[in-house]
């Protein structure tokens, strides 16, 4: 603007070209001293004056930002914020977790023990400098916003979790999830039944009722705490030696049409199968050898992590058994 000014000016009061205008205006705002066109007026000599404390004064504020800008390592949060944007970019087959209290810290560490993808949506400065400790990729707003949710790539994520303190919130932000993606998994938490039924309405796949699931387990220590604790140690995501997995049965896979007793998959993949979930829903505890394997079937079991992803390849169609 300074430039476009002072050229301006000195056409005007000085009746120059326009290239010697916009010549007197550069050697005059870069202090070079170079000699004047022509000797100038009174009034060409007080622009010009004008025209140096200016430029000068431009000078000076910018040189003082960008001082601030270094010394107060705010360079620091904004290569971290271009950091984070990159990732997001190539962030697919994530889950997206709105809230990072003390569900959602706890969730973000699990995933991050297992090495999954995510990115969290928080609203508290104090938080987010907490997700920035642990080199978690975080985005500052509101997550029952919907530009938020874009760019945390919901068009993208595999799944969301609504874990935020409020059974309000965690509505809306279910609510406006369904929205902007239909088939998206979405799991929330709530503290009583009412809300349950509520984040139900809203869309979300399933809901975690924090007092009644705490008040189970805590039941289970008491009556069989070994039980629970083989449990507990199988969802561990530290555990490397033993997991428990549930894996969809793809149509190319080589075990549809197939009973266990024929996938025999104990001798074959070392994986004990302790669950199988029909494609309509109901689940069988304890699958019988007799039972065909069906397409979109989902098998759950127990094994070594190497094991297991022998398994999931069978059941994705990679491997043949």
């Amino acid at each position: 603007m300074l430039i476009w000014v002072g050229t301006t000016g000195y056409i005007m009061l000085e009746h120059m070209t326009l290239i010697d205008a916009l010549y007197m205006t550069i050697i005059t705002l870069s202090t070079v001293g170079f000699s004047e066109i022509h000797t100038l007026s009174e009034t060409g000599r007080l622009f010009t004056l004008a025209l140096i404390i200016g430029g000068t004064s431009l000078f000076f504020y910018t040189l003082t930002n960008v001082a601030v800008f270094f010394l107060s390592g705010e360079w620091r949060e904004h290569l971290e914020l271009q950091r984070y944007r990159r990732m997001l970019l190539v962030l697919d087959n994530h889950y997206i977790i709105c809230g990072f209290g003390r569900l959602g810290s706890s969730v973000a560490a699990e995933m991050s023990a297992k090495g999954i993808p995510f990115v969290i949506i928080e609203t508290s400065q104090e938080k987010i400098d907490a997700t920035s400790e642990q080199d978690y990729i975080t985005i500052n707003g509101n997550a029952a916003d919907e530009t938020m949710l874009r760019e945390a790539g919901i068009d993208r994520a595999k799944g969301l979790i609504a874990a935020t303190n409020s059974d309000a919130e965690n509505v809306f932000i279910v609510l406006t999830a369904r929205t902007l993606r239909a088939g998206l998994h979405i799991v929330a938490r709530a503290d009583c039944e009412e809300s349950r039924t509520k984040l139900m309405r809203a869309g979300a796949d399933k809901v975690v009722l924090l007092y009644k699931s705490a008040g189970r387990k805590m039941a289970n220590l008491l009556i069989d705490p070994g039980l629970e604790e083989y449990l507990e140690e199988l969802n561990d995501a530290r555990n490397t030696d033993l997991q428990m997995a549930q894996f969809t049965i793809s149509a190319k896979s080589s075990l549809v049409g197939k009973s266990f007793r024929e996938a025999d998959l104990y001798n074959k993949l070392m994986v004990s199968p302790v669950g199988y979930k029909l494609p309509g829903g109901e689940m069988h505890s304890s699958p019988r050898p007799a039972e065909v394997i069906q397409q979109q079937g989902t098998i759950i079991a127990i094994g070594k992590p190497s094991d297991l992803d022998n398994l999931k390849k069978l059941a994705r169609g990679d491997n043949a058994l």
